[in-house]
């Protein structure tokens, strides 16, 4: 990602998910096998929308497949949720173990100076293509920031 100009902010509604948690240290291997594994559980399942990552700090990770309402959660997964609410929301293309950079210039240049403030709940990765389909300088990501108006004082 280049600038921080196409930041945008809007209401998502919540996403449904059956999710595995990473519980290992979250390194780019680690977190491939986790997705490999998620995705021979979910696989021939209708697609309800973009996977997404949950987010909370350094140390918890966990990979959704996003479900329709009324499928049933594949056996051996938890289900999850992207919670609702206002995002500020930023595109990253390339390499996923690039996403952080992306995530600490929305954090670090964008938020101070946006009128919002960090809200509660995790950043949500939006996976927007399939890795094993596009080449790795082409994947598109959405990160996705909960945020709340910066009260005026």
């Amino acid at each position: 990602m280049t600038s921080m100009a196409g930041v945008r902010v809007e209401k998502r509604e919540p996403a449904r998910g059956a999710g595995l948690t990473l519980e290992e240290a979250i390194t780019p291997e680690s977190t491939g096998r986790l997705w490999g594994r998620l995705y021979l559980r979910c696989e021939g399942l209708p697609d309800a929308g973009p996977p997404f990552g949950l987010r909370s700090g350094t140390e918890s990770y966990e990979a959704c497949w996003t479900l329709h309402p009324g499928n049933p959660l594949p056996e051996g997964l938890t289900e999850t949720e992207m919670p609702g609410g206002w995002y500020a929301v930023a595109i990253h293309e390339g390499a996923y173990d690039e996403i952080g950079r992306t995530l600490e210039r929305l954090v670090e240049d964008w938020l101070p100076h946006s009128g919002f403030r960090r809200g509660d709940g995790p950043v949500a990765e939006r996976y927007l293509n399939d890795p094993r389909e596009a080449p790795e300088a082409d994947l598109r990501t959405e990160v996705c920031l909960p945020v709340v108006p910066d009260p005026i004082e």
